[in-house]
């Protein structure tokens, strides 16, 4: 499961996954990091996603990251801007849904990184070089 640690007025929220693994799942599963639910199940509410800035970005929707810790896990960082009183609350009623639907959507990684592995080592057994 993600954690999340507050550092002054700073916010970090650390994957448990790594950086690269999400990379790796991006380029070769991009819909693994989609989750998907509403009436049907067929409906996007929730993605992980890649970003530029080192801090990354979170939203209602998506939390993007752009950095990691000297771990390599993936990490995004943003300015607390609650109520200075009862802070966990406070963070735990804003980012708790996010922090909960990313977890929900690590938990399946080994699983489609272990397919990405096959499918690239099955491609790779595939190749001639003469």
């Amino acid at each position: 499961m993600a954690q999340v640690k507050k550092f002054g007025e700073a916010v970090v929220i650390t994957s448990a996954a790594k950086l690269e693994d999400i990379r790796k799942i991006a380029k070769y599963r991009p819909n693994a990091l989609v989750l998907m639910g509403g009436e049907d199940g067929k409906e996007p509410v929730f993605c992980v996603g890649l970003s530029n800035k080192r801090s990354g970005s979170i939203n209602s929707l998506s939390i993007s990251f752009g950095g990691c810790n000297e771990e390599g896990f993936a990490q995004v960082t943003f300015a607390y801007e609650g109520p200075a009183a009862d802070v966990k609350a406070a963070l735990a009623d804003s980012i708790g849904p996010q922090v909960t639907m990313l977890s929900k959507l690590e938990e399946s990684f080994p699983a489609v990184l272990e397919e990405i592995d096959a499918d690239v080592s099955r491609i790779m057994a595939s190749i001639e070089i003469g």
